[in-house]
């Protein structure tokens, strides 16, 4: 065997070579290397926020309560909801020791969030008007206005033309 530039190499003499040197290998080494313990500095824990639990448990048991009235359940569940959520999610990435009453905001202000929403959807979406249910002759008792009456026509048009043939639109 020989190098590059024509002198032959010895793989005994080569070790030797290294050895002296201190480039060999931990397996060639009869004793590993040792390393020297690396000092690291204390990773400081992030603080406790706590805060979320609270205003999420009293929002969500308010929107809870008062669901019944529509709006209130909406407008008091949907911060109860979010503030539960962030309250719950800190919890779980122990940032945060309030977790079961963030859980409790969330489930209290989902529940009046959605049974305010289900009260309250009729009015957004137009169900639910001037009235709905009734006959023809008991809308007509209670309409006041002419827009009512016309709400009335309207939604018994049928009956309002067979009884009122001539009658102007």
């Amino acid at each position: 065997m020989s190098t590059s530039h024509g002198s032959p190499v010895d793989p005994e003499a080569r070790t030797e070579t290294m050895r002296a040197v201190g480039n060999d290998t931990p397996a060639a080494s009869p004793r590993p290397a040792r390393r020297k313990p690396v000092e690291q500095e204390p990773v400081e824990e992030p603080a406790k926020r706590n805060g979320m639990g609270t205003p999420a448990l009293v929002l969500g048991l308010l929107a809870a309560a008062t669901c019944w009235t529509g709006w209130a359940g909406v407008v008091l569940g949907l911060p109860a909801v979010v503030a539960g959520y962030l309250g719950a999610r800190r919890a779980f990435h122990n940032l945060a020791t309030d977790g079961a009453s963030s859980l409790g905001g969330l489930v209290t202000g989902a529940i009046g969030l959605v049974a305010g929403a289900i009260i309250v959807w009729p009015t957004l979406f137009g169900s639910g008007g001037f009235g709905d249910g009734l006959t023809l002759d008991q809308c007509m008792e209670q309409s006041s206005t002419a827009r009512e009456m016309h709400m009335c026509k309207s939604q018994h048009l049928t009956e309002f033309n067979e009884r009122y043939p001539n009658a102007a639109e």
